[in-house]
């Protein structure tokens, strides 16, 4: 819960910032943590993904990396091995605009993106509780 609680106390500071002119990068650490619990907790679930299988790989400037899988067992997110084949998707950025971009505080096109973006658009518009 606290963990959750800072992820949240991070981004809306950003809004107040934001809204004030002057907005700044969310924490490093916190951003590395943020996008850690989003890919884990928000974005995972075992509901089957109704669309084409895809791999989505994520890559924070901090030196961490990330695999979304999603296919028939659902949503997971794996450790991202050395020397992988890149996913259908790769994005690239900050772990603060990739923690901003989950939250939709920045646009897609705020990170670096190789590949097809389609899955990535339906997870965000897919609720796996309807």
């Amino acid at each position: 819960m606290a963990r959750h609680q800072v992820q949240e106390l991070a981004v809306h500071t950003y809004d107040v910032q934001l809204a004030g002119g002057a907005a700044q990068a969310l924490p490093a650490e916190v951003a590395v943590d943020g996008v850690e619990a989003f890919l884990t907790t928000v974005a995972a679930t075992s509901v089957p993904w109704p669309f084409a299988p895809a791999t989505i790989d994520l890559h924070a400037a901090e030196g961490r990396s990330w695999r979304l899988t999603l296919d028939a067992g659902g949503v997971r997110c794996d450790g991202l091995a050395a020397g992988a084949e890149p996913g259908d998707l790769v994005m690239r950025g900050t772990a603060s605009d990739l923690v901003l971009y989950f939250y939709a505080r920045l646009p897609m096109d705020a990170l670096e993106n190789t590949g097809n973006t389609g899955p990535m658009e339906q997870l965000a518009e897919w609720d796996p509780n309807a």
